[in-house]
């Protein structure tokens, strides 16, 4: 993969990745329930958690499903809800980063499922001002 791939998480690029991967599937949500229609993607996310967090703060995760405003990954222990992370999906493709809102945290048989909303660019500057 050249350096060149390796891009902020926006709708576009997400939208890039998704349909090197885009299968016919037929949607789980009523209409109205979600934004975008989440897909399964297999692979990792990369995950970076923020001080006040116990444990380790960086950490591997399973891809579970992925859409241009979010994922869910399958992790072996709880992030809370509301937690900002910073985070990276590196695929053959592409390679993005960016920074995702927690939003719901479920324990599953094996570890935790974890969705999480991606911040925009614009909101990671507000952090940053902030700060």
């Amino acid at each position: 993969m050249d350096a060149e791939k390796i891009v902020r998480i926006t709708p576009e690029a997400i939208s890039e990745l998704l349909d090197t991967h885009r299968v016919n599937a037929t949607a789980k949500q009523g209409p109205g329930a979600r934004r975008e229609e989440r897909w399964p993607f297999p692979g990792t996310v990369e995950v970076w958690l923020p001080e006040q967090c116990y444990g380790e703060r960086h950490v591997l995760a399973t891809l579970h499903n992925l859409s241009v405003h979010g994922l869910a990954m399958r992790t072996r222990r709880p992030i809370p809800v509301e937690t900002k992370i910073s985070l990276a999906i590196h695929q053959p493709a592409l390679s993005c980063y960016g920074h995702a809102v927690v939003r719901h945290c479920t324990q599953a048989h094996h570890g935790y499922l974890v969705g999480v909303e991606f911040m925009s660019h614009e909101d990671d500057d507000l952090d940053t001002a902030r700060d």
